[in-house]
């Protein structure tokens, strides 16, 4: 379970959808460090935007975007809002009011390449920072010098903790680079390499879990294994398949096969060729694949064509739709492929269905 704090503190169209922020992105990011081994818990939003800690040491990140194609620059996060408070800099709130250890990090995320003087505090993901030049230390040193500190503690000790990492641009370029880093545990998780729409919708499920603790009143906190959990069920809802390999029902086929009055033995039949559909279209190479995608496509185009009759008022929603549906997929005809078995054209069907490609009545 996550743990609540004490303390109070991706094409726009899917990233519309899911209330996706590019913080939310980032601190997935930084789940999937964490379930790497590089973190031990992920917080969000508590005393800074994203907390990582690791072996009771934790990392404070701030996220700061712009929009403008401006660059910060050690001016600009000097900078006070409010004169004479040096706290109310973007630096100055990145350093205070947090409790540390010796191994305690403040890190600056930002979207744009900073100027050069910000940017010999760059580091890359998972890495250290390495020595930076006395001139660019003096400068940040000078102009929070009045910076209010914990007894014990000088700018200089936070000075030599500060990093800076350049996240991608926008929101789509670290959904990218999310898609890409979710392919290998899921392919781990499935034992085959997933299709791209499952990465998308497993994507959409952890993102919207990280959305939901984000903006939770209290602050949470995800541990590695919480993670682990969420995404393992997040990729038994998408592909049907449970750890143990069994076979869990995928409520979006379920939803779309309700109005047609299927039984419950029956769809479940229809999931199962489902998954052996998907099954042998992930390891399809070559002609098959480009057999899978030609029967695919032809089942869709029948399925339009019923669903514009069924819109017209011609066939009726419910049954007589799905029988049209069954009886128009088996006499569907493919001259240049040979022959197609009816449990084919089916197990076809069902994907079109379950990716909401094909409905027997509009309220579902």
């Amino acid at each position: 379970m996550p743990s609540a704090l004490s303390v109070i503190s991706g094409d726009g169209g899917r990233r519309s959808r899911r209330g996706y922020a590019y913080q939310d992105a980032v601190t997935l990011l930084d789940c999937l460090d964490m379930h790497n081994g590089l973190f031990d818990e992920v917080g969000f939003e508590e005393l800074d935007d994203i907390t990582c800690t690791s072996n009771n040491n934790t990392t404070y990140r701030q996220v700061k975007t712009k929009e403008d194609g401006a660059r910060h620059s050690i001016s600009t996060i000097c900078s006070p809002e409010i004169k004479k408070y040096p706290e109310t800099s973007i630096l100055g709130r990145l350093f205070s009011n947090k409790p540390v250890t010796q191994g305690s990090r403040f890190c600056l995320v930002l979207n744009e390449t900073p100027t050069r003087d910000l940017a010999a505090f760059r580091i890359e993901r998972g890495a250290s920072r390495g020595q930076i030049s006395n001139r660019y230390c003096d400068d940040i040193a000078k102009r929070l010098k009045e910076l209010p500190l914990p007894d014990g503690l000088t700018i200089w000790w936070y000075i030599d903790r500060f990093e800076v990492f350049v996240e991608s641009r926008t929101i789509e370029d670290v959904e990218r680079a999310l898609l890409s880093r979710l392919a290998e545990p899921v392919a781990k998780l499935l034992g085959m390499k997933p299709l791209f729409s499952e990465l998308d919708d497993v994507l959409i499920r952890l993102s919207t879990l990280v959305a939901r603790d984000a903006r939770s009143f209290r602050p949470r906190r995800w541990t590695a294994s919480f993670f682990a959990e969420r995404l393992q069920e997040a990729v038994t809802r998408v592909t049907g398949r449970r750890p143990d390999g069994s076979v869990e029902p995928l409520q979006p086929l379920a939803d779309k096969l309700r109005p047609a009055s299927i039984p419950p033995d029956e769809a479940q039949a229809q999931v199962e060729a489902m998954l052996g559909y998907r099954r042998r279209y992930r390891s399809a190479v070559g002609q098959e694949r480009e057999m899978l995608d030609a029967i695919s496509d032809n089942v869709f185009a029948v399925c339009a064509h019923i669903s514009a009759q069924r819109r017209s008022g011609a066939i009726a929603d419910g049954p007589p739709a799905y029988s049209a549906t069954i009886n128009a997929i088996n006499n569907l005809q493919f001259p240049n492929l040979g022959y197609i078995s009816f449990s084919e054209k089916l197990a076809a069907l069902s994907d079109v269905t379950a990716r909401c490609r094909n409905r027997y009545s509009d309220a579902s």
